[in-house]
């Protein structure tokens, strides 16, 4: 299997001309080093939502936690609205020597340590809000510059592959956090120690092939320009609109389902201390069939009826813990979610790869595409908050978990240009 050189990037060729398409096949050198840069971003940001943060808000306002955890979550998630496709467009236009996506990469990573390293230190709900946010922020750049080399790098045919393997992070990711911060002694300690797994990134970003854009080739920045990215035309771009439309509908049911984890062991099953259980247990499943299930798609050519399953497959662990919210439950349903969630995440992304409308900026559409996958936990906490109070409690939060995951496997079969 081919190695991709610099010489292999694509770039552009005359200025206003879009990259040219990916030529080869990469090596496993360089997707295990996408693979460990993923699992450093990863960790450092799923960790702190589920295990840093609630014990944060539980310590400071035990009985306000539910609301003031939807503050601390919805903040971080609008930050990333604005920040992502910004970074996203920037680097689509970064010129200089060091290319156009590892500049984002290697300050992205800095800018995560430091707002790591100051959340440790907040004590009060709005302290803990702005290190969300500040979070969010950071990590969008990250992702600018990480995210974006599939499309430049990696054939179509190869996406299912790379991308199944790159989603091992993105589940294992929680659960491996959960173990660091549960040795660490402390909050701080917790959050420097995830800073710490950043480091995992900096290899990746230094020996990654990134062709500079000449600056002839730059196209100019507009505000316009990034409010074309959230201009999203169903008549002009309709594959890409309904994988924007799925992607957010499967996030809101899976944000349903596993965002109050925490508050649901504590409150209704009284298992509080097996939290890390839970994720780990989740996350084996999902890594179990997230590969598998990319390379199936690979091998044969279709995406569709793959996230379609995964999806119905979700659904049905949601829909059994309303209707039994016991521990026995708890976990059945914790492997049953990781099974779907893993066939779904192994190959939605490659799929929305594959429907991007425009190959010069790639890095926008490809952030706005990400954040279809944060968006919904702007809403979620407010949901949740009016499910659980006033609509069925827990219950209730997972039937609305189960029929939205319904209605993305679904929404999926209206993308046309994609098997």
């Amino acid at each position: 299997m081919a190695h991709v050189t610099d010489d292999d990037v694509p770039g552009t060729v005359a200025p206003g001309a879009p990259p040219q398409p990916p030529p080869g096949a990469v090596g496993r050198g360089w997707l295990g080093g996408f693979v460990l840069a993923n699992f450093g971003m990863q960790i450092a940001l799923q960790t702190p939502s589920t295990f840093l943060i609630p014990q944060q808000i539980a310590a400071i306002d035990p009985h306000g936690k539910v609301v003031a955890y939807a503050w601390a979550s919805a903040v971080g998630a609008v930050a990333g609205l604005v920040a992502a496709p910004l970074a996203g467009a920037l680097s689509d236009r970064t010129t200089g020597r060091h290319g156009r996506r590892r500049p984002w990469m290697l300050g992205g990573t800095a800018a995560s340590i430091l707002v790591l390293a100051a959340m440790g230190l907040a004590d009060s709900v709005w302290a803990v809000s702005l290190g969300a946010l500040g979070l969010s922020a950071a990590m969008c750049a990250l992702g600018a510059g990480l995210n974006t080399v599939v499309p430049d790098l990696v054939p179509v045919a190869e996406r299912g592959r790379v991308l199944g393997w790159a989603s091992v992070p993105q589940a294992a990711g929680l659960a491996l956090g959960g173990v660091l911060v549960g040795l660490a002694p402390g909050s701080l300690a917790g959050y420097l120690v995830l800073a710490a797994t950043l480091l995992l990134v900096l290899p990746f970003a230094r020996s990654t092939p990134d062709r500079p854009l000449p600056r002839e080739a730059r196209q100019r920045l507009s505000w316009g320009l990034l409010l074309d990215g959230w201009r999203i035309d169903p008549r002009r771009t309709p594959d890409f609109a309904w994988a924007l439309a799925t992607r957010f509908i499967m996030y809101l049911g899976y944000g349903l389902g596993t965002l109050y984890i925490p508050y649901f062991l504590s409150d209704v099953v009284h298992r509080k201390g097996d939290l890390l259980l839970v994720v780990a247990v989740n996350a084996a499943a999902v890594v179990a069939v997230a590969v598998v299930s990319g390379r199936l798609s690979d091998r044969l050519g279709a995406r569709r009826p793959l996230v379609s399953a995964g999806s119905v497959l979700m659904a049905v662990p949601a829909l059994m813990l309303a209707a039994w919210p016991t521990w026995t439950m708890t976990l059945v349903s914790s492997v049953l979610l990781g099974v779907g969630f893993g066939v779904y995440v192994g190959v939605d992304l490659a799929l929305v790869t594959q429907v991007l409308p425009s190959r010069t900026d790639s890095a926008r559409d490809l952030a706005v595409a990400g954040q279809m996958g944060s968006l919904p936990y702007v809403l979620v906490p407010v949901l949740a908050a009016v499910i659980i109070h006033y609509l069925g409690g827990y219950s209730g939060l997972y039937v609305a978990s189960g029929l939205s995951s319904l209605l993305g496997a679904a929404l999926v079969w209206r993308i046309r240009s994609v098997r």
